[in-house]
């Protein structure tokens, strides 16, 4: 009866819901956890009574000291850090919570980014979705409206905090919502900003989607891109390197013309239709600009600071116009970029010398415009083969093969003689290399379109290669033994780890879905790559300047050389295998057709009559000289019967043990290695 009377008992509920303590607090604080009607202070009834401060005045003052100790660890506990913020905010009820509380309480809420985006990859490679983002994400929005209705405002860096999170995870939609809060809220944005929202569009394709659904994903990204660049140009925001590799990397896979063409204009001041002229958007600001007070309308205008434009920048654009298919706009890129109009013909007025013809001259004092340049490397020709063979353009891909080997043979040339003369910390690494990737582009075209004349004609030039490529290699180690002699130069240690990493040779045909980077060093330049990785866990800098001054070229490595020379014979010599085999099964099959029609009593178009005529089967067989099948018969038994003997030979004479003498005595004479002297009898007289 006692027991169910005592399970019967309950106590008066108190007016406020009790507190649950996430962490221990001092313990003469504990007995203070009461209701908020019972904590508050009665009313003063003296002036000492007055100066008395609250029980929960303290202990606020010590939840919040609380709350800052663990905010100032460097990686706190999430769900620790959101427990004891969510205790504070019961303990200050109405009152209005300082505003580091809850800033600091933003950026502590949730995992750091990289290790966000760690997390999703692994539960990625499993299968299945990180879904811990929707927990921090609905954090962040309840800190912001703990943010508002306090009567403060968010700034700039806390939202930052959230477009990093959003980028870890590939969260589009949600940046491009935070971005739009941020223009209701009227910040000021900065290009950080906007990297954070490119590098998200950027993430969200490399993730995995229903292929009918990657269309529309491609089409809202792409526009969003867009929409970011226009505004970036509209608000005048400088571009930085990173904003310009991400937005490359999203219009690699989306190949919107339009907004390469801007950033191309906006970042680099190159204008793909008139890429040896200023661009013609900014004629009209360039005064603007230019005059600083009234009474300087006389100074000539200047043109926005640009980016340098690098030759990763130039191979970038030449890889991505070979991806769109842009023949005319990849040959004229190409040609103008490497080959530049001298600065005042870029300026002048083609009619300057016919006086009634005036369409406006473009005076270099009023607009100094000088074109940007860069020496092109195996990179950039291997690209623009690529992309001149896809279009199957088999008369430009002989043209710049012939280009690239004419500047190969002189640079190195060059190089051989700065070897010869000169030490070896003055030489500049080679940046022209006859490689596999630039023979393989016209090798594929030739092979596919069956061009027996261009594939006769490759396959020369492959034979070339390797012959060159063995003098040079002969040339190279000798000075490398002399400078060894010499006690100038000392043998390095990693060059197979240098051969590995920092070269990487251009695919022979572009992936279409491959969502990577075109950044990557040539085989001659070795230039190490400064663009941003979008498999990275971090974000690099992007406020980094634009006019960073560029690293110089490095010196020439011997041993590197000689490596890189030693792989691209042995790579070559296989492809020389592969085109011998496809150049005979191709002139064979063009051989059996025609021999099919003239079997037929049709015409065949001879060359060197330039007419089409019907050809004897008999003249046909010595014009492609064919054999009866007799004599191919023959000559294959005749064949196989040596190999027998000679395989027979080789076993009877492992296992002989007869002295030499005897040895002679009962071998015949055919079956000797010297043939016998000459006699009447011999077969060999």
């Amino acid at each position: 009866m006692a027991h169910r009377c005592v399970r019967k008992f309950r106590l008066a509920k108190p007016t406020i819901r009790d507190v649950r303590h996430l962490h221990s607090t001092p313990p003469h604080y504990d007995a203070l956890a009461l209701p908020q009607a019972l904590a508050e202070p009665p009313a003063a009834s003296s002036g000492s009574s007055s100066t008395r401060k609250s029980p929960l005045d303290a202990l606020r003052r010590q939840k919040t000291e609380d709350l800052r100790n663990l905010l100032s660890l460097r990686i706190p506990s999430p769900g620790r850090v959101w427990g004891s913020y969510l205790e504070l905010l019961q303990f200050y009820g109405s009152t209005k919570v300082p505003l580091d509380i809850h800033q600091g309480v933003l950026r502590k809420c949730a995992l750091p980014p990289e290790h966000v985006r760690a997390a999703a990859a692994k539960w990625l490679a499993r299968g299945r979705r990180y879904k811990q983002d929707v927990v921090f994400e609905s954090r962040f929005q309840r800190v912001f409206r703990n943010i508002r209705s306090a009567g403060d405002f968010p700034t700039l860096e806390d939202y930052h905090c959230v477009l990093e999170l959003f980028a870890a995870v590939g969260n589009h939609k949600g940046s491009m919502m935070v971005l739009t809060e941020i223009e209701r809220m009227e910040l000021a944005k900065n290009p950080q900003t906007y990297a954070l929202c490119l590098h998200t569009l950027c993430h969200r394709l490399t993730l995995p989607i229903w292929h009918r659904d990657r269309p529309v994903l491609v089409d809202e990204v792409t526009e969003h891109c867009t929409a970011i660049l226009n505004e970036m140009e509209d608000k005048g925001v400088p571009y930085t390197p990173l904003h310009v590799d991400l937005a490359f990397r999203i219009m690699k896979e989306t190949m919107g013309m339009d907004a390469f063409a801007t950033l191309m204009r906006n970042a680099y001041g190159i204008d793909l239709a008139y890429p040896d002229r200023s661009p013609l958007a900014y004629w009209g600001k360039l005064r603007d600009a230019a005059v600083v007070a009234e009474g300087q309308d006389d100074l000539p205008a200047k043109f926005p600071a640009q980016l340098p434009f690098t030759i990763a920048a130039f191979n970038t654009a030449l890889d991505y116009l070979a991806r769109a298919g842009d023949v005319s706009k990849l040959v004229q890129t190409f040609e103008v970029m490497t080959t530049p109009l001298p600065t005042a013909a870029s300026n002048s007025n083609a009619f300057e010398d016919d006086d009634d013809d005036d369409f406006g001259v473009s005076n270099p004092q009023v607009a100094p415009y000088k074109p940007p340049h860069v020496q092109p490397n195996t990179s950039s020709y291997c690209t623009l083969l690529r992309g001149v063979c896809n279009a199957r353009h088999a008369v430009l891909a002989r043209h710049y093969i012939l280009v690239f080997t004419s500047q190969e043979r002189e640079y190195n040339a060059q190089l051989l003689e700065m070897v010869r003369t000169r030490p070896q910390d003055e030489i500049p690494s080679p940046r022209l290399l006859i490689s596999r990737s630039v023979l393989l582009p016209v090798f594929s075209l030739a092979n596919r379109d069956k061009n027996t004349e261009l594939l006769r004609w490759i396959n020369n030039w492959i034979k070339r290669a390797i012959s060159w490529h063995r003098a040079d290699i002969d040339a190279f180690t000798e000075a490398r033994a002399r400078w060894i002699e010499e006690g100038v130069y000392r043998p390095s240690e990693t060059v197979g780890r240098d051969l590995e990493e920092n070269v990487n040779d251009l695919p022979s045909v572009a992936p279409s879905s491959q969502f990577a980077s075109f950044f990557s060093p040539s085989s001659s330049s070795r230039e190490p790559s400064s663009a941003f990785d979008p498999s990275s866990p971090t974000l690099a800098d992007p406020t980094a300047s634009a006019s960073q001054p560029v690293k110089q070229r490095k010196a020439f490595d011997v041993d590197l050389h000689l490596s890189l020379l030693e792989r691209e014979v042995i790579r070559l010599e296989d492809m020389e295998r592969r085109a011998d085999a496809v150049l005979a099964r191709n002139s064979q099959r063009i051989k059996e057709r025609l021999g099919r029609r003239v079997w037929g009593g049709k015409d065949i178009y001879l060359r060197n009559e330039d007419a089409r005529r019907a050809v004897s089967r008999e003249r046909w067989r010595e014009i492609v000289n064919f054999r009866p099948p007799a004599e191919v018969e023959a000559q294959v038994r005749l064949l196989a019967e040596e190999s027998a003997h000679t395989a027979k030979r080789r076993e009877w004479r492992s296992s002989a043990t007869l002295r030499p003498g005897e040895q002679g005595r009962m071998l015949g004479p055919e079956d000797q290695d010297e043939p016998p002297h000459k006699s009447s009898g011999s077969r060999w007289a």
